[in-house]
């Protein structure tokens, strides 16, 4: 069984057992498909039923909306330096999940303080 097919197993295995669920997509390495497994898994997620946020927390070149064909107005950064609250910036995108878009080139969001870090 490949990992993404046991990835799908997984989530649906255990989504009786809680109703929020948080799955991270992470590498250490740009360019790997991270963005690519995030968006098709939400995608998968949402066409069976599942109400499904993306949040694109790449600190380095966050491109979820790239891929989406979506432009925002308003993304992570607003947030961050008090602009705008995270409700205001969720987008829903045609393919039927939400997405929260990161901030290209943000290194403050390695950096925040503990109150920033409790309000996500």
């Amino acid at each position: 069984m490949d990992q993404a097919a046991n990835l799908r197993r997984l989530v649906i295995q255990n989504s009786a057992t809680r109703k929020t669920k948080t799955i991270a997509i992470t590498s250490g390495k740009g360019g790997v498909g991270k963005t690519s497994v995030a968006v098709s898994l939400a995608i998968a997620l949402a066409k069976r039923n599942y109400s499904v946020t993306l949040l694109d927390a790449d600190l380095g070149l966050a491109n979820v909306n790239v891929v989406l064909g979506i432009i925002p107005k308003y993304n992570l950064y607003h947030v961050i330096k008090g602009k705008k609250k995270l409700e205001e910036i969720i987008i829903d995108v045609p393919e039927g999940i939400k997405i929260i878009a990161g901030a290209s080139g943000f290194h403050q969001l390695a950096n925040l303080d503990v109150k920033q870090r409790e309000y996500f």
